[in-house]
């Protein structure tokens, strides 16, 4: 007699919690670098992504999966992960976002002006153009 879905998804999930640990020791230990691996997979992946795209079965798929998939997803596993995810995430975040603070505080020292004006806008230009610089190097 064949083994139902059901049987089969938990002995997955089963064996999968048994084998977390399993998991990340051959993360550690691959001698593979999935980075170099994933970028070096982009030109199949735009070709398959835009297949999918042409012959509209990622517009299916999204569709059968709808807003009540999507939702299903968020309160079944994102709710838990989000808080942990971003706790993580802190001191990349710190790491990549710190090379910006002088660019935010690029308009500090000049005049504030009334709602809409040119000085308010000269202000708004200022920050701009320093983070721009700040990301590619010059304002141009």
């Amino acid at each position: 007699m064949p083994k139902s879905a059901q049987s089969v998804g938990q002995k997955f999930v089963d064996r999968a919690s048994a084998a977390s640990g399993d998991y990340v020791k051959g993360a550690r230990e691959t001698s593979k670098d999935p980075i170099a691996l994933a970028v070096a997979a982009i030109p199949r992946m735009k070709i398959a992504l835009n297949k999918a795209i042409d012959s509209g079965r990622l517009g299916r798929r999204l569709q059968e999966a709808g807003k009540t998939g999507w939702l299903h997803g968020i309160e079944k596993k994102g709710e838990s992960r989000f808080g942990e995810g971003v706790s993580a995430s802190m001191a990349k975040y710190v790491q990549n976002s710190s090379k910006y603070d002088g660019a935010r505080n690029a308009s500090a020292s000049l005049p504030r002006g009334e709602k809409g004006s040119a000085t308010n806008l000269a202000k708004v230009t200022a920050v701009v153009n320093a983070l721009r610089s700040a990301k590619v190097g010059s304002a141009g």
